[in-house]
Order: C-alpha cells, then structure tokens, then sequence
C-alpha cells in the first residue's frame, strides 16, 4: 500500500529522517529565527513609521504629531496601520510593492510555523521554507538601510565624518545575525 505518491518504506525512512533529534533541533532553530525576523520587520515597520512624526517628550511621555501621522500614512489604509505604513516605506522608496506583497506570503508562513509547528517536526511533507526566510532578511535590510539614512539625513552620525550606510548595522539586527550564526554552526553538516 503507498502512503501518498511512495511507497512505505520510503515514507518510513523519512520520517525516522525527519525525527531525528538534530533535524527537529533544526526545525525549531529555523522557527525561532523566523519568528524573531518576522517580528523585527512588524517593528521596523509599524514603530519606526509612527516614530518619523515624532515629536519629542511631553508631561513626561513620548509625543507623536498623531494628526500628521494620520493625514500622511493611516489614511493611505484605513484599517490596517501594518499595511498604511508599508504603503508609506515604498512611497517614501524604502521597499518595492513586490517586498511588501511579499510580507503577506512572510507573515502567512510565521503563522503556520507558530501554530502549526508540530507539522514540520512530525510530517515529512512539510518542510520551512528558507526563502522566506531570505526574502524577510532583505527586506529587514532594505527597511532597517532606510530608517539609518533617515539617521544620516539629520545629522546622528555628523560625529563620525562620511559614513556608508551599507556599513551601519542597527543593535537589532547584529543579535539577529548572531542568532543566525549559532542556528548555522549548530546543523549538521550533512544538511
């Protein structure tokens, strides 16, 4: 009897594959990592826009221009501040429409990999999809690259002469390549 399109053995053998202790070690380093980009992006995207208008410290809390938050980048998606300020990142030439249509096959995928982890562990049909990943960095890159010229622009790096953005790496994003780095150094090698 095949299971699917193989045969039983093959599917055994896969799945005794899959269920390794290294490969579900992978799996949830992947995930862990996925998560943590994905929620890096959500701030990069959703704080950092908000943070533009800005206005300073009042009554002893951080202020905001709500109004001009709300003419220049609410308004551009009523009902959805994650995509308003998407739309606001490609007008302001941060990301392209495809990176931010991409976010929606990013976020689908962050999703079934936090609620529905169990199925890349168990099932060997499904698997993490490291493009995904890949084009998440980018446009973490492509977004956190925009809010340092942001940076450039108004002066915070006048202290250190010419400064070349590709070389400026937010805190948040040094950690998340040093998690990226231990997630690599742990697989095994004949992955």
């Amino acid at each position: 009897m095949k299971i699917g399109n193989q045969d039983p053995e093959a599917y055994r053998q896969q799945l005794e594959a899959k269920l390794r202790p290294d490969r579900i070690r992978a799996t949830l380093g992947f995930a862990g990592i996925y998560q943590m980009s994905h929620e890096l992006i959500k701030t990069a995207v959703l704080d950092g826009v908000r943070e533009f208008y800005w206005r300073g410290i009042e009554n002893g809390a951080m202020a905001y221009d709500e109004q001009a938050y709300a003419k220049n980048v609410l308004v551009m998606a009523p009902k959805n501040k994650f995509r308003a300020s998407l739309l606001w990142l490609i007008e302001g030439d941060a990301i392209t429409p495809a990176q931010a249509d991409r976010l929606d096959d990013i976020y689908a995928h962050r999703h079934d990999l936090s609620h529905e982890l169990i199925k890349y562990i168990v099932d060997p049909d499904f698997e993490p999809d490291v493009e995904l990943l890949t084009d998440a960095l980018a446009i973490l890159k492509a977004i956190s690259r925009f809010w340092v010229s942001i940076e450039k622009d108004i002066g915070s790096f006048e202290d250190f002469g010419d400064v070349d953005l590709d070389e400026v790496t937010p805190l948040s994003l040094a950690v998340l390549q040093m998690c990226i780095d231990a997630y690599i150094d742990g697989l095994p090698a004949h992955q």
